[in-house]
């Protein structure tokens, strides 16, 4: 393996942060959005634009073992496997130069470190990945791969298949035990050196099924014709620039949407007295399109299906005469469009 390789290997986990959009990143604290930490292989590649993406709880198939190379055989075999749980989708570009059977191996070592079991591990070209046992280029792997159904889109190139109609093939599937939950992932390398090897993983987290999301519970609120205050919205002092803490609520919003694609959404700022009225309307528009942003540009919802306005001062809830009534009024609120 090239030294760049290994050095940037050594250094995955301080980059980890670095790799993934500002509004998409895992908070340690908040199981919602916790990734497998696995991913942090990854920092020393470059993610593709809408990674990661985090269905909070749905079923989908892994490739567990040798599978049939004929599609019309997908899911049946035992090197299918269908698990429920939450599902999170990621995919890297490596640096070119470097092929698929030094980036297999690097991960593979780097699981091995991190408690995970390397439970299967294959090659297309060397005809391993099939239990026909033939040697075959990375595409029939890639077209296995989008079965049942297509993997999202998570950059421009569209379908995943595309990634390997060009050079063979890799293939690796990891667990790790956690006692409460077990997490299944499934790593397909594509051997383009020229280009850089393309990395596309598909993570499974198992375990106890979700309550009923806060998402629900805004749903029901908005088709009642109500307005939803987003209280763990929280922006810098006097700026539209939203604080860390917001990643969770900013994340439910994301999993109503998802699970609601017809809904479209007013997203309105409004502000306290303090400043001038000026101010405070051109403040409450600013964060009113900063969570605009958050939404389409982290969790990669349709701008199309938001909208902001601001209202500044002039729609308080409680009195700007104390500090807990302002602390009220700066606020941002969900509406139907």
């Amino acid at each position: 393996m090239k030294a760049a390789l290994r050095s940037m290997v050594l250094t995955a986990g301080l980059l980890a942060n670095l790799a993934l959009p500002a509004w998409s990143q895992p908070t340690p604290t908040s199981p919602a959005l916790a990734t497998p930490d696995l991913l942090d292989f990854f920092s020393i590649a470059t993610p593709t634009e809408s990674t990661p993406r985090i269905d909070n709880f749905d079923e989908t198939w892994l490739i567990t073992g040798p599978i049939s190379e004929f599609s019309s055989n997908a899911t049946q075999g035992p090197g299918w496997l269908q698990l429920e749980g939450k599902v999170v989708y990621a995919y890297y570009r490596f640096q070119p130069g470097d092929n698929a059977l030094q980036v297999q191996r690097a991960f593979e070592k780097a699981a091995a470190e991190a408690g995970y079991a390397v439970s299967f591990s294959c090659s297309t070209q060397k005809g391993d990945c099939f239990s026909e046992g033939k040697p075959l280029s990375g595409v029939s792997l890639g077209i296995l791969l989008d079965k049942p159904t297509d993997m999202p889109a998570l950059e421009s190139l569209g379908i995943v298949r595309n990634y390997f109609y060009v050079g063979g093939a890799r293939l690796t599937y990891v667990t790790k035990d956690e006692g409460s939950s077990v997490t299944h992932m499934q790593v397909a390398f594509a051997d383009t050196p020229e280009k850089g090897v393309m990395a596309v993983t598909k993570s499974v987290i198992t375990g106890t099924p979700p309550e009923l999301s806060k998402a629900s519970s805004m749903h029901s609120k908005l088709l009642a014709g109500e307005s939803v205050s987003l209280d763990n919205l929280l922006f810098d002092t006097d700026s539209a620039i939203l604080l860390p803490p917001s990643r969770d609520q900013l994340f439910e919003i994301a999993m109503m949407l998802r699970e609601n694609p017809a809904l479209k959404l007013q997203i309105i700022g409004h502000t306290d007295s303090d400043g001038g009225r000026d101010h405070n309307q051109g403040l409450s528009e600013r964060r009113a399109a900063a969570v605009v942003d958050a939404l389409a540009n982290g969790f990669d919802i349709e701008a199309g299906r938001l909208a902001s306005s601001g209202r500044g001062m002039d729609a308080p809830v409680a009195s700007n005469g104390t500090a807990d009534g302002k602390a009220k009024n700066r606020r941002v609120e969900l509406k139907l469009q």
